[in-house]
């Protein structure tokens, strides 16, 4: 049972406001943006706001709002904080919180524990939300001996987090009520920096009991069991879960991607769409890309998978019926067993490593407008709007199958010869500098979803754009050099 923090009296903790008006934002983010660490900060403040900048000004801050009942934001001072061990941790009973770091930068902001090695019997949570409504946002949890944040309240959401190396499951969902209802899991990235885990008994997130969930737009890498036995999916919800939306992740050389069920334990419905999955096959217990098993009336729309094992997707047991496979790009076979009933329309199951970017990394953004793929989607209305990197779909006269909407804009160049030309700085702030060995004529940027937003003509070798009228963000420059033209990713940071 964790232990609650003991109350302390912390005469320098900064309290900025006694009743603050609540102030929020639509928080938001792509993928690229969680890969760079430009995510845009969530800003949002609840109630009593108190700034803090010890491990002893967090704690009693942490009691003071499970004492009065929450309404209060928590605005972490950049450090590090030993806040976990196995006989205390944060333990938040308090509803309508606000824990982010005041920065907005979530390398800066760092929990910890004691270190990632089994505590059993004992507890070490980096943070554990039993009250509802609670946000956090722009942190890093790391080194715990359980699980980086378990939730067990309902409407928590988790915004540009990163979590790293924690002995068992990333983020855990299981409470003893009969569910955890409309939690959010958005931008955050989750990885073991020595390319596996500690044991097999880990995973990204995992929950039981789960309602409505959604998991967008954020980067898992290296979960992997080092022996033993397979470690559980980047993404896993069952024992009784229903109605989980999983869209736009990334995952990167995990033993298993996403899994909907587990065995008999079932989940019901959910919609499974535009995510990225690539396993380079390194691990020792490689698996599936997206399991269902027990997971009846479930939608598996326009993934992309390339991974070592011999199944891109697979859909188990006579209790998984009713469900739908439709564009997936995979380079191995979508197949039943053990009786599930699944409708396939329009996958394609062949794809090779040279349609993409860059398959050694992940990128599996279609690099070219293969035939197979191009336009050849099946048509899923309100279902499927946008892509991976919230492109709208479609670009062209049809959908694209898999997880990237393929775009001319999205071409790195149409130059015959190769060309020095650089970007700097990279990511920008306020200005950036084209320098190129040919003349520039014309630089165009555009955003992620193809919008022209500004463009400029030159007449030289080295020009300087003023980026302060683009809103932060990942963008492409579009650089023209005499009649040819060379595409470069930007990040503009203000």
């Amino acid at each position: 049972m964790p232990i609650i923090f003991k109350q302390y009296t912390i005469l320098s903790m900064l309290i900025v406001c006694i009743t603050c008006k609540t102030h929020s934002q639509q928080c938001n983010c792509t993928i690229s943006q969680v890969s760079t660490n430009t995510v845009t900060p969530c800003r949002e403040t609840i109630g009593t706001v108190i700034r803090v900048k010890s491990v002893q000004e967090f704690q009693s801050a942490i009691n003071q709002a499970n004492t009065k009942g929450g309404n209060m934001s928590i605005l972490i001072e950049d450090g590090i904080y030993h806040v976990a061990t196995s006989a205390s941790h944060p333990y938040i009973t308090a509803s309508k919180m606000v824990i982010r770091s005041a920065s907005g930068n979530r390398d800066k902001v760092i929990l910890h524990g004691d270190g990632m090695k089994s505590v059993d019997p004992n507890t070490e949570v980096g943070l554990n939300i039993v009250g509802n409504d609670v946000l956090i946002a722009d942190l890093t949890i790391r080194d715990v001996g359980n699980h980086g944040i378990q939730i067990g309240g309902h409407r928590i959401k988790v915004y540009n987090v990163r979590i790293q190396n924690t002995y068992q499951q990333m983020i855990k969902g299981a409470s003893g009520n009969p569910s955890i209802d409309s939690v959010i899991v958005q931008c955050s990235l989750f990885e073991y920096t020595n390319n596996s885990g500690p044991n097999y008994y880990i995973g990204g997130i995992d929950v039981h009991k789960g309602n409505a969930w959604i998991v967008r737009d954020n980067l898992f890498k290296n979960i992997i069991s080092p022996s033993g036995s397979v470690a559980e999916h980047a993404i896993h919800f069952w024992n009784n879960s229903a109605n989980t939306l999983v869209e736009r992740n990334q995952i990167i050389n995990c033993d298993r991607g996403i899994g909907f069920g587990l065995g008999t334990s079932p989940h019901k419905g959910g919609i499974i769409r535009n995510n990225m999955i690539y396993n380079n096959g390194n691990g020792t217990f490689n698996d599936v890309g997206i399991g269902l098993e027990s997971s009846p009336d479930t939608k598996v729309y326009n993934n992309t998978i390339f991974i070592a094992y011999n199944s891109a997707i697979e859909y188990r047991f006579n209790s998984t019926t009713n469900v739908q496979i439709i564009n997936n790009l995979t380079n191995k076979v979508i197949k039943s067993r053990d009786g599930g009933i699944a409708t396939l329309t329009t996958n394609v199951i062949n794809a090779q490593s040279n349609w993409f970017v860059n398959t050694s990394t992940g990128n599996l953004r279609l690099n070219s407008a293969i035939p197979s793929a191009y336009d050849q989607g099946t048509s899923l209305a309100s279902l499927l709007i946008d892509d991976i990197d919230q492109q709208k779909r479609p670009q062209g006269n049809g959908i694209d199958i898999g997880a990237h909407e393929y775009s001319t804009l999205t071409q790195n160049s149409n130059l015959d010869t190769p060309i020095d030309i650089s970007i700097f700085p990279n990511p920008s702030n306020g200005y950036i500098n084209f320098i190129s060995e040919r003349k520039i004529n014309n630089i165009e940027i555009y955003n992620l979803q193809g919008i022209l937003k500004m463009q400029q003509a030159f007449s030289n070798s080295s020009t300087v754009l003023n980026t302060n009228q683009l809103h932060k963000g990942i963008y492409w420059a579009k650089i023209f050099l005499e009649d040819k033209y060379l595409i470069m990713k930007m990040v503009v940071v203000l």
